[in-house]
């Protein structure tokens, strides 16, 4: 056994958000080995014979090893200064996050002077500035309001006031291109000396921007990330991630893994999205780890982040708040053509057998995930699995499909299907929009497929619509949405959520909006949905929602899902009414009832059920 004053020394430096863990010579190298090695390996990035790299984070979660175990048994720490003020400033963050999470925030007389006398040119709401007033109070933030309450002025407002404090200089927003209009626009209307605002494309960054915009996207490549992270570790940055739950997946997502990064860098980090847990509760742990990266993971249970209140952690506007005037949600169900039918029928039959594979099985979630992209094609329209269009190839479309036998009476019927008939959910749009067209109305509407829309577009050819979805650069966006808003005789805008979900205001233009198709993603539908209806609505306005169900198909398990999924979304956030705007008027809460395409394992039950039936 070997005695504890030979244990020696473990010397900590902080490097980039990674903790080294270094042996000090004179520690046996068995003790390096079989105490601390084995210990800090499930979580280290890299172990050597001198060396244990671990994410600072990983460290927070089992820094208690430190006094539990190795100091009592005879070990020793050395640390940098750098390491201290890590871990110092870490166990300062878990106290405030503690405080915050069992009592609102009270703002100070100071700060609510200071935003008082800023001069903004359109002046806040009152809860906007409620919203700042709170937000300036903690070192972390989070805003939960939802879509159209203003987000993106609050975040602008935080960071003037806290850059009139000194505690920032500039700002880093990461955002869907889609939100890059509105992050260009506000500042113009909110200051009177507005600040620089430069979108970084992977070119040379301005030296002289203000705001520094990026999307999600462009950080994958690591070259854009140590070019921004230059630009951050130069500045006293303030890091807004805006539409934040496009990062929710955690470890595992390279964009996440790239906000993490960048978040060690910076000053301050602010989260906004109005969805920050539409697939549940680890969505939310996900997004904390980037703003609150002092807090151990294993205090983020599921019962105390069900005791988040707005006020304390993070602000929140509600639907009430806005005091929006009425959206009504209509479900349409809408029998098939024959063809069509029978068509789903044999698809039905054929992946009954693939949904009763355990999750023990390698392919699990991708044939799941085939199959319900498949199944919600085919009580769209047939069509589109025989020309499967290449930009919906990210879905695991793929026909004749690798993972059901196929049977030449069902190749031919869906080869021969768009020959015999016209789907059913598209003579339903086509009448919706005559009479639309006749009252003068435009149209929003919405499908996951790209062939769909491309298919619509034709359909819809009379009515001049206009038509997004993501393989159309930044300028061919804003002309088609320039068309759509502008153009007396472009009656429809044909997109998808994944797209036009966020970031863009149509509510000024359009007041009725067709869901073609939906999948099992909450997010998508949710924010979708608020394109239309959003604050700066005329109180009499109604906003008219339409939901298309073909019946007896995968349509109706989906509808099923994402009530239980908005439902668990409002109990987190307090806001019962939300579950009111986003369910259809004439729901039955009676009714028994792959992150692909929001994809859970209670979804593939439900799925399973239907099949099943």
């Amino acid at each position: 056994m070997t005695d504890a004053s030979e244990k020696g020394t473990i010397a900590l430096d902080l490097i980039d958000d990674m903790m080294h863990m270094s042996r000090v010579s004179g520690m046996p190298e068995a003790i390096w080995r079989s105490e601390v090695a084995s210990w800090w390996r499930p979580v280290a990035t890299d172990v050597t014979e001198d060396l244990i790299r671990v994410p600072l984070e990983q460290l927070l979660a089992r820094k208690r090893w430190f006094v539990s175990t190795w100091g009592p048994s005879g070990g020793d720490i050395t640390a940098t200064e750098e390491a201290i003020a890590a871990l110092q400033r870490a166990e300062r963050q878990f106290q405030e996050f503690q405080a915050a999470l069992e009592a609102p925030i009270s703002p100070s007389f100071s700060n609510e002077a200071s935003l008082r006398d800023a001069g903004y040119l359109r002046p806040l709401t009152d809860f906007q500035r409620s919203s700042v007033l709170r937000l300036m109070e903690l070192s972390a933030g989070a805003n939960f309001s939802v879509p159209g309450a203003g987000k993106t002025s609050t975040a602008l407002a935080l960071w003037d006031q806290l850059r009139k404090r000194g505690e920032v200089t500039h700002l880093l927003v990461i955002c869907p291109r889609s939100a890059f209009e509105a992050w260009h626009e506000e500042p113009l209307e909110i200051f009177s000396a507005p600040p620089e605002v430069f979108v970084y494309d992977g070119g040379p960054l301005s030296t002289s921007a203000e705001v520094l915009l990026i999307n999600y996207e462009k950080l994958e490549s690591k070259e854009r990330l140590e070019h921004v992270s230059q630009w951050v570790r130069s500045r006293d940055t303030h890091l807004v991630l805006d539409e934040a739950h496009r990062i929710k997946g955690g470890a595992n997502s390279v964009r996440w893994q790239r906000c993490k990064a960048l978040a060690g860098l910076v000053r301050r980090v602010d989260l906004l999205t109005g969805t920050p847990m539409p697939q549940g509760y680890d969505d939310l742990r996900n997004l904390m780890a980037i703003s609150w990266p002092g807090v151990p993971r294993s205090f983020l249970t599921d019962s105390r982040l069900a005791r988040l209140g707005q006020g304390g952690l993070f602000v929140r506007t509600t639907k009430d708040q806005l005091n929006l005037p009425e959206v009504k949600i209509t479900r349409h169900s809408l029998e098939m053509g024959p063809y069509q039918t029978e068509i789903y029928k044999a698809l039905r039959r054929n992946y009954s057998g693939i949904f009763r594979m355990t999750d023990k099985d390698e392919s699990y979630f991708g044939a799941k995930g085939r199959a319900v992209m498949t199944l919600l094609s085919a009580a769209s329209n047939p069509g589109l699995l025989m020309g499967i269009h290449a930009r919906d190839a990210y879905l695991g479309l793929e026909w004749p499909s690798r993972d059901i036998p196929m049977d030449a009476t069902l190749m031919d019927l869906v080869a021969q299907y768009v020959r015999h008939e016209v789907p059913a959910k598209y003579l339903w749009i086509a009448e919706y929009m005559n009479n639309a067209v006749a009252r003068g109305q435009k149209v929003l509407i919405w499908s996951n497929f790209i062939g769909n829309i491309e298919a619509l577009r034709r359909t819809l050819e009379p009515f001049n619509p206009a038509v997004i979805y993501g393989a159309l650069d930044q300028e061919e966006r804003k002309l088609q949405l320039k068309k759509f808003r502008e153009q007396s005789s472009c009656y429809a805008l044909i997109t998808n959520p994944q797209t036009l979900g966020e970031g863009v205001s149509l509510h000024h233009d359009c007041h009725e909006a067709i869901y073609l198709d939906r999948s099992y993603n909450a997010g998508h539908y949710l924010q979708s949905l608020d394109r239309i209806h959003r604050l700066g609505l005329e109180a009499s306005q109604i906003t008219h929602v339409h939901l298309l169900e073909a019946t007896e198909t995968i349509d109706v398990s989906v509808g099923i899902r994402l009530e239980q999924k908005i439902d668990r979304l409002a109990e987190a956030l307090d806001d019962e009414r939300l579950v009111e705007l986003s369910l259809p008027d004439d729901f039955d809460t009676n009714a028994n009832p792959a992150e692909l395409f929001g994809l859970e394992r209670v979804d593939l039950d439900s799925l399973l059920k239907h099949l099943g039936d």
